[in-house]
């Protein structure tokens, strides 16, 4: 029946039934592989803004519910960080290929949110088990630009500190490690997934780091259209940011007939087609079942246990 969904659930009814699943801190995980998260229409009798249901969503399910404007008009007062010049180098490059993006996050905004996550992580108490350091990293200021594209600056701030100090800190070292051990992964999966396809990659001297370190290390955002990125980042905070590793293996297994057609596959790799969120899911959740219990367990762990990183890094 047009307008309604598998379950039963009416499209028009489905941002009433996640404003009660979050009033009941419910993380609608199952809701948001199975219809996604709606944008408000303008046919909607609700309130809300066309991303303002997905922030709602985000800030849960990372678990962000505190803000303090105080504490951010304080940082943003400091001025220029010690990372000011790389930050504004990295800024006026993101996401250049949607133009609907700086629509609405100008390069401004962007700078002066990472410009106020430099100042606080300095400030940001280390941990008592691992030596973990914060400040400005690559790759950066792409994981902040969905967080400014869907949420007012303060929300988005908080939400993508939250989700750097606590999804995904080792990622965000230095050093890359979770990043390169991300990589390390994806061979492994690819390896069990599809050997045929592995090999072929192995036997053009191929290795995962040069085709897929841009998609590891941004959690997918650097590969267009926004549109779809946000609802695999959807899925990502629903089911754990460590299903990444399988979505792109998810989408090298969808265009593996180009790949292995070609006498050059790098240039197959070299730019990875536009993104279908959905597609992309359906085939990660397939390759959960493939993968043996040891080799998910590290895939959980490595983007937040150095133990798992230095594990894999001196293999």
């Amino acid at each position: 029946m047009a307008g309604t969904t598998s379950k039963g659930v009416g499209r028009s009814d489905l941002p009433a039934l996640y404003l009660a699943l979050l009033a009941s801190k419910n993380p609608c995980a199952t809701l948001i592989i199975t219809q996604g998260i709606p944008a408000a229409s303008s046919s909607s009798s609700s309130s809300l803004g066309p991303q303002d249901l997905r922030a709602k969503v985000w800030k849960l399910l990372l678990g962000v519910y505190k803000t303090s404007a105080d504490e951010y008009v304080a940082l943003v007062s400091k001025g220029p960080s010690d990372v000011f010049e790389k930050i504004k180098n990295d800024a006026f490059r993101t996401l250049m290929g949607d133009k609907g993006f700086g629509k609405v996050v100008d390069e401004g905004l962007l700078v002066r949110v990472l410009n106020a996550f430099a100042w606080r992580a300095k400030d940001y108490p280390t941990s008592r088990l691992i030596n973990l350091q914060f400040s400005y990293v690559q790759g950066m200021n792409v994981l902040a630009a969905p967080f400014l594209y869907v949420m007012p600056e303060l929300d988005a701030f908080y939400s993508f500190a939250t989700f750097i100090h606590h999804t995904c800190p080792l990622y965000v070292q230095p050093a890359l490690e979770g990043v390169h051990c991300g990589i390390k992964l994806l061979d492994k999966c690819l390896m069990i997934a599809d050997p045929p396809l592995h090999a072929y990659l192995k036997a053009k001297d191929l290795e995962p780091v040069m085709y897929a370190f841009p998609s590891v290390m941004t959690f997918s955002a650097c590969t267009p259209p926004l549109h779809e990125v946000l609802r695999l980042w959807d899925f990502l905070f629903s089911y754990g940011v460590h299903m990444n590793i399988l979505c792109i293996v998810a989408q090298l297994i969808l265009i593996r007939g180009d790949i292995l057609k070609s006498a050059s596959p790098m240039k197959v790799l070299r730019t990875f087609p536009k993104l279908d969120a959905r597609r992309v899911i359906g085939q990660c959740m397939k390759l959960v079942e493939q993968i043996p219990d040891s080799l998910y367990d590290l895939l959980v762990r490595h983007v937040f246990d150095a133990m798992v990183c230095d594990q894999l890094l001196n293999e």
